[in-house]
């Protein structure tokens, strides 16, 4: 099923080549936090991901933390780091996708939505227009709801997408 198709897997978010979407007319990223850029539960940005960030901007990306968490959380990750950001964005529901390319002036064809999950982040980016990109988690150990989406997940990647991830 096409919705629940990324149109990229990365190995890690650092693998993203920033200057081919730019290229090809991409202005702004989504980024998920936990088990994307953050490993979960350990606080703030560490310097691979704040140098990934940074990464982006220099590129002339628009940066978005975009974040099913609550505001603390992710503020939390941000720290001091001079970023745009969407908190309980209620991912896959397309609509936050859509305020968010809204208050960025741009339009989801032109934005990128790099995540973790396919119930959320990928299934969000198609049903509002995104490009979105899949990045293997960060590390095994999820949440009890995104370790219940996970098991779902696999079953999507063997029989709908019929790949192994």
């Amino acid at each position: 099923m096409a919705l629940f198709r990324p149109k990229q897997i990365l190995n890690i978010f650092t693998d993203l080549d920033m200057a081919y979407y730019r290229e090809k007319g991409f202005d702004t990223i989504l980024l998920d936090v936990d088990n994307t850029i953050a490993v979960p539960n350990t606080g703030g940005c560490d310097e691979r991901a704040a140098k990934f960030i940074q990464k982006l901007k220099e590129h002339g990306y628009r940066v978005v933390i975009f974040s099913n968490n609550n505001e603390k959380r992710v503020k939390m990750f941000i720290g001091d780091i001079d970023v745009d950001y969407w908190y309980l964005a209620l991912k896959p529901l397309p609509f936050s996708y859509l305020a968010v390319c809204k208050k960025m002036k741009t339009s989801p064809k032109r934005t990128l939505v790099l995540g973790d999950q396919l119930i959320t982040d990928i299934l969000g980016a198609n049903l509002s227009g995104c490009y979105g990109i899949y990045c293997k988690q960060l590390q095994e150990k999820d949440s009890k709801m995104t370790a219940f989406n996970r098991r779902f997940e696999k079953m999507i990647w063997r029989y709908v997408l019929h790949e192994e991830v």
